[in-house]
């Protein structure tokens, strides 16, 4: 009987320090919507850690907010495990719930993390960044 209790004693320390020593930690992410000409629609955001989905792919996490009538916009992803991660959004202003383009170039105004000038689609590298506390990042519409 004593072996016994021994036994589920050690398995539950046992357990308890596995569980410890693998969790990870969890972060937000505040994401500030800068440079912002028409004040009307939604913002659309994901946050993905998928470099071979980047740009189009769908993120781990998503966010939608109503575009204000004034004011400084921001969205928020929670519970974001530690990691390399980018963030892509854009402004649906017609609520069609998707980036609508226009041949090859989009035709609402959209954002990437890290990046404020384009010369064609940003690799996951250059929007990326590390999440290992809370973070505010600002980004900036663009629009052709």
């Amino acid at each position: 009987m004593k072996n016994l209790i021994k036994s589920i004693v050690l398995i539950t320390i046992s357990g308890f320090i596995t569980t410890f020593s693998f969790a990870q930690s969890k972060y937000s992410v505040t994401v500030v919507v800068k440079g912002m000409q028409q004040r009307h629609g939604k913002i659309y955001a994901s946050i993905t850690n998928d470099t071979n989905a980047f740009p189009r792919g769908g993120g781990i996490k998503s966010a939608i907010a109503e575009v204000t009538p004034e004011g400084e916009m921001s969205l928020k992803f929670d519970n974001v495990l530690e990691g390399k991660y980018a963030i892509v959004l854009y402004q649906d202003l017609n609520d069609n719930k998707q980036l609508d383009m226009n041949g090859e170039m989009p035709a609402e105004p959209f954002g990437f993390s890290n990046v404020t000038m384009l010369m064609g689609p940003p690799s996951f590298e250059q929007c990326a960044f590390d999440l290992n506390e809370n973070k505010t990042i600002a980004i900036g519409l663009m629009a052709f």
